[in-house]
């Protein structure tokens, strides 16, 4: 029997990563995540006259990025019990769908289409509504109350990963764009705009896996056997860092959305014991990931920009990868005073102060703190104007 049962669930897993290929919303994600590369690069060229990443470097990191999360919230979704109708994830599927096509990332954070789509079955269930989407009907019987707990739980654990990914990641191809003060001077801001796709493995009600443990599935829809899609969860994330820098400014908003996260997994922890909760906690996530966005949006709007020329010398507004400057450790917003012991405000006599030793280079920098630090490389003949920094002046 228990052989019987383990091959069941290798087969079931295999035809739930077949349901991967299936599901456009995969495809349509790739395709867009290009889009937004290349887009990145024509801002780039705009402001800087060259591109910093490649065109292609989002849609490298989409899946590489989010194994590690994929397989945390697939373990715990799994350990927890969590039993989701397709109704939803169709719900959830076009959602995603309609945040990602729009370009407008804000609205793909995974708190909205998991919320909307509770709520929109929510709303049929107490309204005794129906409606046909794509084939599928859903109408007040697709709701049952343990998702009333599960997907709240669910939603908190995604919330998670989604702060993490930002938290690491969201600074990593932030995108510098030159603009004007209110004074006429030129200043720098930075655009993080991401997608990530977690492939992720849901319980759905099935006909191949009995429940083989007596309390799994915990969040069960009243069915007594289940099967398993993999599902490619789509993390959307935009937001433009002005004030402070990106090497900052993401992480510290990711940790935010950890904590909205942490607090949405609690409060679907209680409603366990108090259903009612649930909805409640739904709500409180939509909400707080608005706040979230709109309070560290306001923020970045007010105050001095964190990237401006400075009387000492030049300010550095991006560095290329892979570059002398990358070698050289040197930081976005840090000011070169000095190159090879000669002072420097403008690019030109950068350029032209790192000509006057073809050996070895060395760089005076002020830091973001305001301390002088030391550095130097080995700067070839052919690396004088490549490099690798992006100055405004």
């Amino acid at each position: 029997m228990g052989t019987t049962v383990f091959w069941d669930i290798i087969v079931e897993l295999l035809k739930g990563v077949l349901r991967l290929f299936m599901n456009p919303l995969l495809y349509i994600t790739i395709i867009f995540t290009v889009l937004l590369g290349y887009r990145r690069v024509i801002r780039e060229r705009q402001s800087f006259k060259i591109r910093i990443h490649w065109g292609l470097s989002e849609t490298i990191r989409l899946l590489r990025e989010g194994w590690l999360a994929a397989f945390c919230v697939s373990l715990l979704s799994l350990l927890i019990g969590i039993v989701l109708p397709m109704e939803y994830i169709m719900l959830v599927t076009v959602l995603s769908i309609l945040f990602v096509v729009s370009f407008y990332y804000q609205l793909a954070s995974v708190v909205y289409p998991f919320g909307i789509a509770f709520l929109v079955l929510w709303v049929t269930f107490t309204q005794n509504w129906g409606f046909t989407l794509f084939g599928f009907t859903i109408n007040a019987s697709d709701f049952k109350l343990s998702m009333l707990s599960s997907i709240p739980l669910l939603i908190g654990i995604l919330l998670i990963a989604e702060g993490m990914l930002v938290q690491k990641y969201g600074a990593d191809l932030a995108s510098p764009r030159l603009q004007r003060t209110a004074r006429g001077l030129k200043a720098v801001t930075f655009l993080s705009k991401r997608l990530w796709i977690l492939p992720v493995f849901l319980v759905i009600p099935g006909d191949t896996i009995t429940s083989f443990v007596s309390y799994w599935p915990v969040f069960s829809l009243g069915g007594e056997t289940y099967g398993f899609i993999l599902f490619p969860i789509v993390i959307g994330f935009q937001q433009r860092a002005r004030k402070m820098l990106p090497m900052y400014f993401y992480p510290q908003m990711g940790r935010t959305i950890v904590l909205l996260g942490a607090l949405v997994f609690v409060e679907g922890v209680i409603s366990y014991f108090y259903p009612i909760l649930g909805l409640a906690s739904v709500l409180v996530a939509i909400i707080g990931r608005i706040l979230i966005s709109v309070i560290y949006g306001l923020s970045e709007r007010k105050g001095k920009f964190a990237v401006t020329p400075q009387n000492e010398g030049v300010v550095i507004a991006a560095i290329l990868p892979n570059s002398p400057a990358e070698a050289m450790g040197l930081q976005i917003g840090e000011t070169i005073r000095k190159v090879n012991g000669e002072s420097v405000h403008s690019e030109e006599e950068l350029y032209r102060a790192l000509q006057q030793n073809a050996a070895q280079c060395k760089i005076e920098v002020l830091d973001t703190d305001g301390e002088v630090r030391l550095r130097q490389h080995i700067v070839f003949h052919h690396d004088h104007f490549r490099i690798g920094l992006l100055l405004v002046q």
